[in-house]
């Protein structure tokens, strides 16, 4: 997962990002512009899909290197065959592939994986709207993922995940390969369940301090997590105040949590002005519909919700699972008896790429 791709590695380098008054400098330059281009029109047509893992060094972090799976409109040589991914069936990605030649600007979404997983279990949504013409940054979170993770980030410094998707941003806008492909004014998100949570976040809603710390206190203060761990919890709201990132435009959150746990009330989820999607399984007992979607939802002023009825589950989001998935981990990877999780990944897919078209300003040729 730490290796940085072929196709990267030629003008990749790692990154001083500075401070976060640089983040915000750059923010500013590309906000206030004098002119932008002229906004692509992306054809109806579907294209093939690359995928490739990038790194880069976040120096201000503590060198801490920052990785995300990047999904993206491809011109995979003839004869090339799809990437394998671990657990994963049903995906047509091809590694390293060049990225199409279309001399166009392409829409961004950045992805926010659950709590202890990590970017590649989402691949397919990846693909779904890559498919499309969108660049999709599939993330994980550093030291809460799947294959580096500590209760310290999981549990304590949730603040990190917003954090770090403005950080990714940024350096795939200044990337002299990725730069030029993106729209800077055509960028979205999305995640699930923690990465749901997430998504809503940077979005622009916020956390009540108090209930924040009340949160934090309760993990500090847990006796069965070993003491070297607790010592590295801090109790401090002030970095999860405000992580709004005025770039993202729109949220597309799959089965949010935990919405009230870790801190976001009526008032702080009032304060989110973006449009939001919001997508829930009636039969997800992981984040309970009624206290996490239903309730950001209800607040939300531009939000819509969503909810897959029937016996539709918490892991629905992840990818289809070929047998050595099912037979390892069959809570996440077999769905309950009626549930097609192909068909709901094509009506999620959907869903998200008319909310990201219609929300983004995505222009498309007409099908005529």
């Amino acid at each position: 997962m730490r290796s940085v791709s072929l196709l990267s590695k030629r003008l990749t380098r790692s990154v001083i990002l500075g401070n976060l008054s640089f983040a915000v400098m750059c923010w500013w330059v590309e906000a206030s512009s004098a002119s932008s281009p002229a906004q692509s029109v992306l054809p109806s047509a579907p294209y093939p899909v690359g995928m490739t893992q990038v790194e880069f060094v976040d120096s201000v972090g503590g060198s801490r290197p920052l990785d995300f799976m990047l999904i993206y409109p491809a011109a995979p040589d003839r004869g090339a065959t799809p990437f394998k991914i671990f657990l994963a069936t049903n995906l047509h990605l091809y590694k390293d592939a060049p990225i199409a030649a279309d001399r166009l600007k392409h829409p961004l979404v950045m992805f926010s994986h659950g709590a202890g997983g990590n970017g590649s279990g989402y691949a397919w949504f990846g693909e779904y709207l890559a498919s499309h013409g969108y660049l999709v940054a599939l993330l994980y979170h550093y030291r809460a993922n799947t294959y580096d993770s500590s209760a310290v980030y999981v549990r304590n410094r949730l603040w990190q995940r917003p954090r770090d998707i403005s950080l990714d941003i940024t350096y795939l806008l200044h990337d002299k390969v990725w730069g030029p492909h993106i729209d800077r004014n055509q960028i979205g998100v999305a995640g699930h369940s923690q990465g749901g949570f997430t998504a809503l976040w940077i979005g622009g809603a916020k956390i009540n301090p108090d209930l924040f710390l009340k949160y934090q206190r309760g993990w500090k203060d847990n006796q069965v997590v070993p003491a070297y761990l607790r010592e590295q919890m801090h109790l401090n709201a002030e970095l999860a105040r405000d992580v709004r990132d005025d770039r993202v435009k729109a949220a597309f959150a799959m089965a949010p949590g935990d919405i009230q746990g870790f801190g976001m009330d009526e008032t702080g989820l009032r304060q989110m002005t973006i449009p939001a999607y919001i997508i829930v399984g009636a039969g997800d007992t992981t984040t309970p519909p009624k206290e996490n979607a239903e309730f950001a939802a209800k607040y939300i002023p531009r939000a819509q919700l969503d909810v897959l009825p029937g016996q539709v589950n918490h892991e629905i989001f992840n990818n289809e699972c070929d047998q050595m998935g099912q037979d390892n981990y069959p809570e996440s990877c077999i769905d309950a008896p009626g549930v097609d999780r192909a068909k709901l990944h094509e009506y999620i897919g959907d869903a998200a790429l008319k909310f990201f078209d219609t929300n983004l300003g995505v222009q498309r040729q007409s099908q005529n």
